[in-house]
């Protein structure tokens, strides 16, 4: 039996998650299935490696320390064959804020920078918050599948811009970028000059068959002008703990980025996130091997689902993360009126497609990393709506 089936009170824990839906979705006895973090409990070597830090008791000003650096270098080296060297890494307090300082590091207000629509929300909050022009080059979708529009992308560039966010593997269509996709887009960010801020921290959560690239693996170029923002948190569970990195292979880059955050106090970490990150990458491949292979296999339990009971909802083909990306195309509803169904017919609470974008419009998202008791009801509640309304 695997341990993933637990199912896991959260309520009462100050889980956004659970705690928080009413108030963001409005509806009574919710299921819910949004915001991407997992009811599973972290592997029981990062707990216990956690456990040692509270059962000592003092919390200091935490110094770092190279044993984690060497656990990332060797993760990063294990897993997607790529060799970094330490003195290129910045340890941060989330991916967001970190995308955040490196627009305001490497960037003026007015600068134009490009993300790749639909995706994941913050991006865009992350670029205009900061007085920067956001571009879209919205992926090319023929129905089926998710690719980079790379004419467009060429088409949009202009003198101001400076900065693209990739977002790979991608939130939320679930693409994993292949070679000769990253390899044609570095191409072009070289002939145009594009700083790149690649997002990587889905990049373990792949399934079956599947292989993750480092952006800034592609080429030496590409090693150069690229920020590739890593964490253990979305792998393990971590979210709460506040962990993440950023891979800084120029010199002149590194040092630039490091500056920005000494400047703005935010060059520290807490006295948790370099012992949960060093037991991660050290002791939990085996828990993420399991994990994937639970949620591969939850994916496949939802596709079979949805096309038995709910043949006008369509489940896109994914290579990874654990993020479902449903079509709802051919229900005759807009998205608003989806998003109420959803709430007071269905009781489920999902993030609708369209804050990813306008291309979301006509999709939903629903988090698969949940026991399969959890998946089950949700799918039910679903099939429920969807019977009553004789779609």
């Amino acid at each position: 039996m695997s341990r993933f089936n637990e199912v896991v009170e959260r309520r009462g824990t100050n889980s956004l998650k659970w705690d928080m839906t009413k108030q963001r979705f409005g509806g009574e006895d919710l299921l819910p299935m949004w915001v991407a973090d997992m009811d599973f409990r972290a592997p029981k070597e990062v707990l216990d490696a956690l456990h040692n830090v509270v059962e000592h008791g003092i919390f200091g000003y935490p110094a770092h320390s190279e044993s984690v650096d060497e656990a990332v270098q060797s993760w990063l080296n294990r897993r997607y064959n790529w060799s970094i060297d330490t003195n290129s890494l910045i340890y941060t307090a989330g991916i967001v804020p970190t995308i955040s300082y490196i627009i305001q590091a490497f960037t003026k207000p007015g600068d134009q920078v490009i993300i790749q629509t639909p995706v994941y929300y913050p991006f865009y909050d992350v670029v205009k918050k900061n007085n920067r022009e956001l571009l879209r080059n919205p992926l090319s979708f023929d129905g089926d599948r998710y690719e980079m529009d790379l004419q467009h992308l060429e088409s949009i560039i202009t003198e101001k811009t400076k900065l693209l966010v990739l977002c790979h593997p991608h939130n939320p269509v679930g693409r994993v970028w292949k070679r000769e996709e990253l390899e044609a887009l570095a191409a072009l960010c070289e002939k145009h000059g594009l700083l790149v801020v690649s997002d990587e921290i889905h990049a373990d959560l792949l399934f079956e068959g599947q292989t993750h690239i480092p952006f800034a693996s592609v080429n030496s170029d590409a090693a150069q002008r690229t920020f590739t923002c890593l964490a253990p948190s979305k792998t393990f569970n971590l979210a709460g703990i506040q962990t993440s990195y950023v891979v800084v292979e120029n010199k002149q880059y590194h040092k630039q980025l490091n500056n920005h955050l000494a400047n703005t106090f935010a060059n520290m970490t807490n006295s948790f996130a370099e012992v949960a990150t060093e037991a991660a990458y050290n002791h939990g491949e085996e828990w993420l091997s399991e994990l994937m292979s639970y949620v591969e296999d939850n994916y496949k339990f939802v596709k079979q689902f949805v096309n038995e009971h709910m043949p006008k909802l369509r489940v896109m083909d994914s290579e990874g993360t654990y993020l479902l990306w449903l079509d709802c195309s051919k229900l005759p509803l807009t998205s608003t009126e989806r998003k109420k169904w959803l709430i007071e017919e269905a009781k489920l609470a999902l993030n609708p497609g369209a804050i990813f974008g306008e291309e979301g419009q006509d999709f939903e998202r629903i988090n698969l990393a949940c026991p399969r008791a959890t998946l089950q009801e949700g799918l039910e509640r679903l099939k429920d709506a969807y019977t009553k309304r004789a779609f």
